[in-house]
């Protein structure tokens, strides 16, 4: 994903897997809060899915979903691939390459989108065209399940989420948490309205929007 900075530092196996301490951790939670709106007999895309650690989780929980996983470095595309390999799970695809900042990005359609952890890692303008390219690719009824850590009504729900924002501006100015308010101020422009806002772990957030067109 472009301008996307990881936010764990992923090991490496000898197949080319990569495994990241924080896709373990959030995992059950995760899945927990997907389940409700999981498409059964249809396809599901994943944006940056990074490891490819929550597509094969996905695709192992939900086995009646097709899953197809997306990023845009070669090094997790390629162990994307290699946990998709190693489970041996028919109703994930290959890795394809997306970049979902770009302006008018299209594949598809599908009936559900997933974001992970990334709206964060990118700046403004790259996490608007994810949102107008989820819109625009979902069928019509379709959920978008967007996980990750937000600011709520301006502030941090945490001094640690705080403190990890610091790190990331100060790495790059142009990144760092976005109010979950504005993101669905932008989900609801592009044609989705909210189905919930669930609390997860870690004070993590669950947006979850669905395509409104008929």
């Amino acid at each position: 994903m472009a301008g996307e900075k990881p936010n764990s530092i992923a090991q490496t196996r000898e197949d080319g897997r990569l495994s990241a301490p924080s896709a373990a951790r959030n995992m059950d939670p995760i899945l927990s809060a997907i389940e409700p709106y999981v498409p059964r007999g249809g396809v599901a895309l994943e944006i940056a899915s990074g490891t490819g650690e929550h597509a094969v989780a996905f695709a192992e929980a939900f086995p009646d979903t097709i899953w197809q996983p997306t990023d845009i470095d070669p090094k997790r595309l390629n162990s994307i691939d290699a946990w998709r390999a190693k489970k041996g799970l028919l109703n994930m695809r290959v890795a394809q390459v997306l970049d979902a900042t770009a302006p008018s990005w299209s594949t598809g359609p599908f009936e559900m989108a997933v974001t992970v952890n990334l709206m964060h890692l990118i700046a403004t303008p790259s996490a608007q065209a994810v949102v107008k390219g989820v819109a625009r690719n979902l069928l019509p009824g379709g959920y978008w399940f967007l996980y990750g850590p937000f600011r709520t009504a301006g502030d941090f729900r945490s001094d640690s989420d705080r403190a990890f924002h610091a790190t990331l501006t100060e790495n790059d100015p142009a990144i760092g948490y976005k109010d979950i308010e504005v993101i669905e101020a932008w989900a609801t422009e592009a044609g989705l309205y909210r189905v919930d806002l669930i609390e997860m772990p870690a004070n993590n957030l669950v947006l979850v929007m669905r395509q409104s067109r008929a």
